[in-house]
């Protein structure tokens, strides 16, 4: 009995692990969008302050250029009702590094003004943000401007630390992308379970087929035509040929011990008459039949060699273009001697300029067996008719009628397996195995085969094979 499990756990269910794998995805995702609006949102806070800036620096540089710094002082006084204009910090800086004039606004101590440097004008950079040290929340921002006279003028406001700021967006784009990742992880756990459901149900149908034996179970279809319906009813598929294969095998098995038997009898009995008989010539005729049923034995296995061969695709074929019209005059030319003495008359028609690319050894095996079957179960004066027609596509169409007992509609499956035998036929010399090569042999070849009954009863045999490509 099988030690594996009936079932794989939810743990570790490839659900689960493309649950998780999802998730990771989306948190790796979320992580990379929400840094990078962290980081614009930041970037344009800051742009857009020190644009402000720039502005009003470029403003008071053009007054101070057009009556110096009583001109910066009216502007100033003329804007004082504006609230940006009241939290700036302007400072006129000299040629020599001496300032000025200054505007100091209100709320600011000496240690914010200390933070904005009186540097060489020279050295001072476009721009210089520095962070007030008392208590890590305010940052000032500075932008310098030169004057015509070799001056600097500097416009400084206390603003926000960015990232005190930024701190509360900060809080919430974590908790929001732990919730979603979160959810995410369950959503995707839960939409991969019921994706997979169908390849659960494909293994647990094959592990009961395992450990029962039982070829008759089947996955549920539950239609669609993605992927994993698609692998469903392929699974179905694959388990009613093996089904039929197996069943097949197990006909062919009871068949092939019912049918050696008799001529391992006979074989046995003649080896024995051999070793008993005193008369040399009773024991070389009984020898001679020993060899009979051996050969009789030897062409049965063989035959059901090249049956399986062709049913599973590895019978070796070596196709040529024949011209369809010569051959079956030959195969007529053989059988002709037999029709003669059953006083059978045998006809034959076939269109000129019919070609096929097929194996010329199979292809006279194939008109031999229906031949010889037709006249085999044709009563004595009878007829059998061979007709060879163009069909659609350029394929050749083969016909074998006769006017014998035909083959009832409730055995028109049946002749085609291995070693099946009908009544009417149990009274006929042979292996039964004549109608299962010729349709192996045809199907190997791309065709079909098919019977029916004749249009002056008997039976009509109807075999397609693929033109000439």
């Amino acid at each position: 009995m099988s030690s594996e499990p009936d079932h794989v756990s939810p743990i570790r269910s490839i659900a689960l692990r493309l649950g998780l794998w999802q998730a990771l995805l989306f948190a790796a995702a979320s992580a990379a969008t929400f840094i990078t609006a962290y980081q614009l949102l930041a970037k344009s806070l800051e742009t857009r302050e020190r644009d402000a800036l720039e502005a009003r620096a470029a403003e008071y540089a053009g007054a101070f250029s057009r009556g110096g710094v009583n001109a910066v002082r009216v502007v100033l006084e003329s804007e004082q009702h504006l609230s940006a204009v009241q939290a700036l910090f302007v400072r006129i800086i000299g040629p020599g590094g001496e300032v000025s004039w200054a505007k100091v606004p209100e709320g600011w101590a000496e240690e914010d003004m200390q933070l904005v440097p009186v540097p060489a004008v020279a050295a001072m950079p476009a721009a210089l943000t520095s962070r007030v040290v008392q208590d890590a929340e305010r940052d000032i921002v500075v932008v310098p401007r030169a004057l015509p006279n070799g001056g600097l003028l500097q416009v400084a406001r206390s603003a926000d630390n960015r990232a005190m700021l930024l701190a509360p967006l900060r809080g919430i784009m974590v908790t929001a992308g732990a919730v979603a990742v979160g959810l995410s992880a369950v959503a995707g756990i839960w939409l991969s379970w019921r994706a997979t459901r169908p390849v659960r149900e494909v293994a647990a149908t094959a592990r009961r087929i395992v450990r029962t034996g039982d070829l008759t179970a089947r996955v549920t279809s539950r239609g669609g035509s993605d992927d994993v319906a698609d692998l469903v009813r392929q699974f179905n598929t694959l388990l009613e040929r093996n089904a039929a294969l197996i069943g097949a095998m197990r006909e062919t098995l009871d068949n092939v011990a019912h049918d050696l038997r008799t001529p391992l009898t006979r074989l046995r009995a003649g080896a024995e008459a051999a070793l008993t008989e005193s008369d040399e010539g009773s024991a070389r005729q009984a020898l001679g039949e020993c060899i009979e049923e051996s050969d009789r034995i030897r062409r049965m296995l063989e035959l059901l060699l090249d049956v399986s061969a062709a049913e599973s695709g590895i019978l070796r074929l070596t196709p040529e273009l024949i011209n369809v019209a010569e051959f079956l005059h030959g195969v007529v030319d053989l059988f002709s001697i037999v029709a003669e003495e059953k006083g059978t008359r045998l006809e034959w028609e076939a269109e000129a300029g019919i070609q096929v690319w097929a194996d010329p050894a199979r292809l006279r095996q194939i008109l031999a067996n229906l031949t010889d079957n037709a006249l085999k179960y044709t009563p004595d004066g009878g007829q059998v008719r061979l007709r060879m027609t163009r069909g659609a596509e350029g394929a050749a169409v083969f016909t074998v009628g006769d006017n014998g007992p035909g083959v009832p509609a409730g055995e028109r499956e049946k002749i085609w397996r291995r070693l099946y035998r009908s009544d009417q036929s149990r009274s006929q010399r042979g292996l039964g195995l004549g109608l299962s090569i010729v349709k192996a042999l045809v199907e190997a070849h791309g065709g079909s085969v098919a019977v029916d009954a004749g249009p002056e009863g008997g039976a009509l045999f109807t075999v397609t094979l693929p033109g000439k490509k």
